[in-house]
């Protein structure tokens, strides 16, 4: 990254993540508890603190969030799935996204064709998971924040390994906000493509990647009802 000298050197700013970073003069770097710089900062958090950085008076818009969460999926994801790993099985706690086309699409008020789930449980025939799309962007930060308190590993995500899940179940999930919006059965038969697993380390940009397809009514409609 080339140096951007209308950023003050020093300057520390508090990311989307809540974490406090500093401007070393080419890149942003976290600063630790006893002041000093440790990690650098996610291309995602450190493309937004220099977007404030250099017009402090104004926040950051949510066509901007997205723009950027787009651009992160297609330099991830595209068309290979990079960022995501393909399973046979999916794994109750982890987050998956797949095609899927519904049984009873002629009768549903509306479906999204590209579900991102938290997957609750698993049983034969099908499966139950918290879908991501039905809620609004803006929203989908503060459920995942919730669902971290059920995480097996704690801190920050971007420190998480494979093997962190979420040790949920509806009953514990039910009274989160937007989560009676969220919940859906689906079956095996039904979907279309493979099951692409999101590492946990990404569980933060996935939930922002504007890759929902609604059959039946607009987004804007879905995350207003």
């Amino acid at each position: 990254m080339a140096k951007d000298k209308t950023i003050p050197l020093g300057t520390e700013m508090k990311g989307k993540d809540r974490k406090v970073y500093r401007w070393l003069g080419a890149q942003w770097a976290y600063v630790t508890k006893n002041g000093n710089t440790g990690r650098m900062a996610r291309k995602i958090i450190a493309d937004d603190l220099t977007a404030r950085a250099g017009a402090p008076k104004k926040k950051l818009s949510k066509v901007s969030k997205t723009k950027k969460a787009g651009n992160w999926f297609r330099d991830k994801v595209g068309d290979s799935a990079k960022g995501f790993s393909s399973r046979s099985k999916l794994q109750p706690g982890k987050i998956f996204t797949f095609g899927y086309d519904a049984k009873m699409k002629k009768t549903l008020p509306y479906w999204d064709r590209f579900p991102l789930i938290v997957v609750l449980d698993v049983y034969s025939g099908g499966f139950m998971g918290l879908n991501f799309h039905y809620i609004k962007p803006t929203d989908r930060e503060r459920f995942l924040n919730k669902l971290l308190k059920f995480s097996s590993q704690k801190g920050d995500p971007e420190t998480f390994n494979s093997k962190a899940i979420f040790n949920i179940t509806w009953d514990a999930v039910k009274t989160i906000p937007g989560a009676d919006k969220m919940i859906h059965k689906y079956l095996y038969s039904h979907v279309k493509t493979s099951l692409m697993e999101s590492h946990p380390s990404e569980w933060e940009n996935v939930i922002y990647l504007p890759y929902q397809r609604f059959v039946g009514a607009s987004a804007k409609t879905v995350w207003g009802k």
